[in-house]
């Protein structure tokens, strides 16, 4: 049986990617999903969402997250929103994020990606595009 030294798990530890992670679920109530992978997952507080997930709220139900850069998001009944991009870099406080909101409605207060970069963040939807910037913005698509 062979030992594996600490410095060999930790190698492995910090190989995981650290972009993966770019948000999580604060609030949930009745149906709230993501799909990820193809694969429908329930979720809830604490719930970690990463880039290229799509949330999923069905007719009853709400979501809240928080995202790594201090956005915050809430969906309600009827909403599917997929997080297309998201680049941050927490020590300059600059990156990218992008969204795409098929129906639905989400409300969102800007967080330093925003802040920092008054184009860096935007919501698409089918038929319009959104620059959010360092502001609080409700979203309704039917």
């Amino acid at each position: 049986m062979r030992v594996i030294g600490t410095g060999a798990v930790l190698a492995i530890a910090l190989a995981q990617p650290a972009w993966a992670d770019i948000g999580r679920i604060k609030l949930a109530s009745g149906a709230a999903s993501i799909e990820r992978d193809g694969k429908l997952l329930s979720v809830k507080p604490g719930f970690v969402i990463e880039t290229g997930d799509t949330l999923i709220i069905g007719a009853r139900g709400k979501a809240g997250a928080t995202f790594i850069d201090n956005t915050r998001l809430s969906a309600g009944p009827g909403t599917r929103m997929t997080f297309r991009s998201f680049d941050y870099n927490d020590t300059t406080q600059k990156g990218r994020f992008v969204s795409f909101l098929k129906k639905g409605a989400v409300a969102i207060i800007s967080g330093r990606i925003a802040r920092n970069d008054p184009q860096a963040m935007r919501v698409e939807t089918p038929k319009n595009i959104y620059v959010i910037r360092r502001a609080r913005v409700v979203l309704n698509v039917k």
